[in-house]
Order: structure tokens, then C-alpha cells, then sequence
């Protein structure tokens, strides 16, 4: 694609001065993406493109083809560098478009969408926000010693897998809302723009899934301490 080098005049637009903003570096870049600079779109693609796989693969539980729709995202940012118009953080406007391929994947393979049927369709699959554990990684935080440590590598890769398992115990939305505040660590106002919801709605909606979150893990310590002691005790 041709560097479209077009001025930095006062019609440019700039990001938005009430918002908390990306760094200067980051600033810089947004600009020039904006103008159709090729080197800053790869440079956005090389900050991105990991957290936007795990955002998709979250959604739809198949890696490669999150791998596949985070490569067609980017290739439509490539293409459509001027709809960035920094009404919305870049990733909270990666992970809008993102969010939406994924649901066209869904729908153009006659899949159930999320929240429907319970999440699966009439072949027993699971929906984009229903997706099983297939090994891969949640994106959460590792430490950089847990990698070097084979051991404590697999114990973190249980307690990922375990983190899945309950998560999947959520209704979608409940999940969804988790994702983008806990995981990809995105502020309210970003996260509740991605799930077209107000700021107050989702807010509420987190409040409940964190709540529902944390009454599986306490209902699951209470059946390992019944287990463990062989106490009968009646809840």
C-alpha cells in the first residue's frame, strides 16, 4: 500500500483531549496510521496483534481461526486507515470491529450466536463466547518464571485451564464483560462502548458476573472441605 502523505493541517483530527489518551508514542502513531503511513500500521499491528488473537479466540474458542480473524481485522484497518476517527481508544476500536467479525464468522456458518439455545446449535457447537479449552492460553499475565520453570509452568497451565472451566459456567455476557475489564484490561467506558452498552449497564453487569464468579469458586471450596473432612453438613 502507498504511504498516503497527506498534511498535518488543523482538519486533521486529533485524539480526544478529555480522554485519559494513549502515550505520546502511541499518539504519534495514531496520527500517522490515520494519514495511511504504512510503518505505523506496523507498528500498531505488532502491539495489537497478539492481545486481539486472545480477545477472538476468547469469543470464538478456536485459535486458528482467531488467529484468522484478527489478520482480516487488520487487513481491513490496512485498507481503511481514515475510519479511525479517535471518538474511541484503538483498542477499544480494534476489539468493536473484532468483536463483530467474529459474529459474522458465527452467522455465516449458520452457528447459534451468543446467548442463544444455551450457546450451542443443533450440531452440539459451542457459540463464540462458549468455547471449551483447547490447551491454548488465556492471554492472562504469566511470569516470566513460571515460563522458565517447567513445573510450576504446568501448574499455572491447570490453574488456566480451571479459570476456563468456571468461566464457561457464566452466561456470555456475564463472560464477555470479565474478558474486557480483568483480562484485556480495559477500562469501564471502553468496555461497555465494545458491548454497545451505557457505562451504568455495564457497570452493573460486571458487578453480577463478578459476584456469580466468585459464588462458584466459594461453592467449589466448600465441596473440596466437605470432601476432605467427610462432613455431612447441610448447606
Amino acid at each position: 500500500m502507498t504511504d498516503r502523505n497527506v498534511g498535518t493541517d488543523s482538519s486533521s483530527p486529533r485524539p480526544n483531549s478529555k480522554d485519559k489518551g494513549p502515550p505520546d508514542e502511541e499518539a504519534a502513531m495514531l496520527l500517522r496510521f490515520r494519514q495511511g503511513e504504512r510503518e505505523a500500521f506496523e507498528w500498531l499491528v505488532r502491539k495489537y496483534r497478539q492481545p486481539a488473537v486472545h480477545f477472538a479466540h476468547h469469543l470464538t474458542g478456536d485459535y486458528h481461526l482467531a488467529e484468522d480473524l484478527a489478520q482480516d481485522c487488520f487487513a481491513h484497518l490496512l485498507v481503511y486507515p481514515e475510519k479511525y476517527d479517535f471518538r474511541a481508544s484503538f483498542k477499544t476500536y480494534l476489539y468493536t470491529l473484532l468483536r463483530h467479525k467474529c459474529i459474522d464468522a458465527w452467522r455465516k456458518s449458520r452457528r447459534t450466536l451468543p446467548g442463544e439455545a444455551g450457546g450451542r446449535n443443533e450440531s452440539g457447537r459451542m457459540s463464540p463466547e462458549d468455547h471449551p479449552d483447547d490447551g491454548q492460553m488465556s492471554g492472562r499475565y504469566i511470569s516470566p518464571y513460571a515460563l522458565d520453570d517447567p513445573a510450576r509452568l504446568a501448574i499455572v497451565r491447570e490453574e488456566d485451564r480451571e479459570w476456563h472451566r468456571r468461566m464457561r459456567m457464566l452466561k456470555p455476557d456475564y463472560r464477555l464483560a470479565v474478558y474486557l475489564v480483568d483480562i484485556a484490561q480495559l477500562s469501564y467506558e471502553e468496555a461497555s462502548s465494545i458491548m454497545q452498552r451505557s457505562t451504568v449497564s455495564f457497570r452493573v453487569l460486571l458487578h453480577r458476573a463478578r459476584k456469580k464468579l466468585r459464588q462458584i469458586y466459594e461453592g467449589e471450596e466448600w465441596d473440596c472441605e466437605i470432601q476432605r473432612t467427610g462432613a455431612s453438613i447441610s448447606r
